[in-house]
Formats: C-alpha cells, structure tokens, sequence
C-alpha cells in the first residue's frame, strides 16, 4: 500500500472527478486549508466502505481562503516570501495550466493514511478528528484574516500556525494531474 491521502476536484454531484494531488504517509496543510470552506464528510469513491471517510469542500472558496492566507504570510516579517510566493506560484500555474481541474469542489481521499493506525483508531473516527481539526483551522483563518494581526506567530499560541514559524515549507503544494489512483476518465 503507498500510504497516500489522494485529492480531487469534482462536481457537486460527485459524478466527475479529476486528479489534483496526492501527499504520502500525511495529510498536508495545505489541504486542510482548501478543504475548509462548507466543509463536509463523504463516502469513498475508492474504498468499499459505507462510513464517511472522505471531506469535501468548496474548491473556489478553499483555494481563495488559501491564497488570501498566503498572501497575508508575506506581510510577516520572520517568514520567507520567496518560498510563500512559489506556493503561491505553483497554485496559481496549475490551475490555468489544467482548467478542467476547476470543478466545485475539493474531495479528499485518505484511507490509506488512516489505515496507518487503523487497528488503533477506526478509520471513521480519524476522518471525523480531522474534520474538526480543518473546521478549526478554518475559523482560525477566518479570525487571522479578519483582524490581521502584526506578528501572526505572537497572535495566538496555534499548533499549526508553530509548525509554519518552524517550518515553512509545512505550507508546500504538490499538484498533479494524475495520482495513483486517477479518476481522469470520470
């Protein structure tokens, strides 16, 4: 097994599907950002598993929320806005490379990253811990952008927001146009 969280974009009657990433043995920030506007749980289309193990999210909104973000990281002093404009950079390249790769929404796929610990923690229960974890990330998002505060980092003591003042490249894009398992034909 690769290990692998597998994200799409597709409709919103989950009819067609395109790839867009797909990140090994964890589920990267930056999709925890774009997965956190009208944020949902799902079914798979991969895995013969009736329990919602799939979040979803409105890809325009998602990738708005993360580029605004990105976008205000660069007014930060202590970060690296070369590296925080690439992210920028390569979002932006891919989608007007791959247009078709615009549909409403973003779905993810993680099964095989939640079967990592599956014998200790069903899969069902990992999806609906990082449901909440993207819905709080979200709204910490939301407060950050809203108030825009001078030192993000001296803003709140925010796990996620230390990983980034660590670890800049914890906020790294991977887009691609075929994964591993590819629903292109949808």
């Amino acid at each position: 097994m690769a290990n692998r969280a597998y994200l799409y974009s597709a409709n919103k009657e989950l009819t067609q599907f395109r790839d867009v990433s797909e990140w090994a043995n964890e589920i990267p920030l930056f999709y925890k950002i774009i997965l956190g506007s009208e944020t949902q749980m799902s079914t798979s289309k991969i895995w013969n598993f009736e329990l919602p193990i799939i979040i979803t999210g409105d890809s325009k909104k998602g990738l708005k929320k993360f580029n605004d973000f990105l976008e205000y990281l660069e007014t930060q002093a202590d970060i690296d806005k070369e590296v925080i404009s690439g992210f920028r950079q390569e979002t932006q390249d891919f989608f007007e490379k791959y247009p078709e790769r615009e549909l409403d929404l973003f779905f993810m796929e993680a099964g095989e990253v939640y079967d990592l610990v599956g014998d200790l923690y069903p899969l069902e229960e990992q999806n609906e811990a990082l449901y909440d974890e993207i819905i709080s990330i979200s709204k910490d998002i939301d407060e950050i952008l809203e108030k825009k505060p001078e030192n993000v980092f001296d803003f709140k003591d925010i796990y996620w927001l230390q990983e980034i003042k660590n670890n800049i490249n914890t906020l790294s894009v991977y887009w691609t146009y075929v994964t591993y398992y590819s629903f292109n034909k949808s």
